[in-house]
């Protein structure tokens, strides 16, 4: 192989498995690109509009039907960035054909067999199995591969008298949690004003534009984002289910209140929660409407406890995660 061959990622995006694993690994492509000069290309599994998102942003993708018999090229190195357990004859043909291998954020048995693992600073990690792994792991938030607009540190934040509340579900919000919140907030008996993300995989709109029309202009729809850093940095708090969304969250500075929607992503938002940056609320569906009409309550009008979060996720110094990563992998290299 030769010094220059792109690094190949290998994703999937869809409804159910959401969109942040492509979201980080066209992070890491793009420090790579930007700070590093090494191009990458993309195997991945997925829709065709999450194809074009990678393309648009200039990276060649590989259509993927089954990882197991993925036939690679002549990479430096392979980013694993899947949930799916590979088999042997994947790890044999891969290290065969590639000097590296680097998982991102795994909990399956192929972290075993990578030479460079990352991780957030999330509990769930201290529960693995690591026998036989001769690798580096690199953990912390420092190595959470977040977009370069979220590179900039975190200005400090005044909370507004009546604060603007940042509500993002994710790409798709599979289980309608935009209404759910925008429900609950017709009975907090306090001011606000919000702007709500529409993800490009919505499927329930028509709700969401009665509720709108319900809510007056305390309600703001934003379609078609180009720059989300900007909406969040210009928002004094966020409603947000909990994933790579949350982690741009802080490192905008943004105090910050999680829906969970699995088990195991409430255990993850537990770490921003205990880094007092976020409250979540864990699984979205242990939580009764008339419980989360306080919590949201509580957490809009103690503009105080909004203050000291928004402190704290500054403080976090998440947002150069991606060009951390790129650089440990060009070491490597």
């Amino acid at each position: 192989m030769k010094s220059n061959d792109p690094v190949l990622f290998l994703c999937e995006a869809g409804p159910q498995t959401g969109f942040g694993h492509v979201g980080r690994c066209l992070a890491i492509a793009n420090a790579l690109r930007e700070g590093f000069g090494r191009d990458s290309i993309f195997g991945f599994r997925g829709s065709a509009a999450v194809v074009k998102k990678i393309n648009d942003a200039g990276f060649e993708t590989i259509t993927v039907e089954d990882f197991d018999h993925f036939e690679f090229g002549n990479e430096p190195a392979v980013v694993l960035d899947l949930r799916i357990s590979l088999a042997d004859s994947f790890f044999q043909r891969a290290k065969s054909a590639s000097d590296l291998l680097i998982s991102i954020d795994d909990p399956t048995p192929n972290r075993l067999r990578s030479d460079i693992a990352f991780y957030p600073p999330v509990p769930q990690f201290k529960e693995l199995e690591w026998a036989g792994f001769t690798g580096t792991v690199y953990r912390g938030w420092e190595f959470i591969p977040l977009r370069k607009e979220f590179r900039l540190p975190a200005k400090p934040k005044t909370i507004q008298s009546v604060p603007k509340i940042l509500i993002t579900m994710g790409g798709s919000d599979p289980h309608n949690l935009t209404l759910k919140i925008l429900n609950a907030l017709k009975s907090v008996k306090c001011d606000w004003q919000a702007e709500v993300v529409i993800g490009p995989m919505f499927n329930h709109l028509d709700k969401i534009d009665r509720i709108t029309v319900e809510h007056g202009k305390r309600v703001k729809l934003l379609h078609d984002i180009e720059d989300m850093s900007l909406a969040m940095q210009r928002c004094d708090a966020s409603i947000a289910s909990f994933g790579m969304t949350a982690y741009e969250l802080a490192a905008c500075g943004v105090p910050q209140m999680l829906l969970c929607l699995s088990e195991d992503h409430a255990r993850s938002a537990s770490a921003l929660h205990a880094s007092g940056a976020a409250v979540s609320l864990g699984k979205f569906d242990r939580i009764s409407d008339r419980e989360l009409v306080l919590k949201l309550q509580n957490f809009i009008s103690d503009q105080s406890s909004l203050g000291s979060m928004a402190a704290k996720a500054a403080g976090l110094k998440i947002g150069n995660g991606a060009m951390n990563i790129a650089s440990r992998i060009v070491e490597a290299i």
